[in-house]
C-alpha cells in the first residue's frame, strides 16, 4: 500500500494527508485561528463559512449516493455467483487454506 501524500491546502495552509489509491483525504493538520476580536467578527466569520459548509454538505451526501451504488453492484455480483453454484460455501477469510 503506498504512503499517504503530504499536501498543503492553499485557502487554510492546513497540511493534509490524501491517501493515493482512493484520493481521499486521511487526516487534516489546521492552523489554529485567531480569536474573534469583537462580535461582529464572529457573525461574518459565520456568514461567510456558511457556503463552504453547504458545499462539504453536498459532497459529503454524492458520495453517500456513490457508496450505496458500489455496495448495490458488489452484491449483485455476489448474488450472481452464488447463484451459479448455490452448494459452493463462501469463502472464508479466517481459513488457513
Amino acid at each position: 500500500m503506498p504512503e499517504a501524500v503530504d499536501v498543503t491546502c492553499p485557502c487554510c495552509d492546513a497540511m493534509l494527508k490524501i491517501d493515493p489509491e482512493t484520493g481521499a483525504v486521511v487526516w487534516v493538520d489546521k492552523k489554529k485561528k485567531e480569536p474573534a476580536q469583537d462580535f461582529d467578527e464572529l457573525v461574518n466569520r459565520v456568514a461567510s463559512n456558511r457556503s463552504l459548509l453547504d458545499d462539504k454538505f453536498a459532497r459529503s451526501v454524492q458520495q453517500n449516493r456513490n457508496s450505496k451504488d458500489i455496495l448495490e453492484k458488489k452484491f449483485a455480483e455476489a448474488a450472481k455467483r452464488a447463484a451459479l453454484d448455490p452448494n459452493k460455501k463462501p469463502h472464508n477469510p479466517f481459513d488457513n487454506d
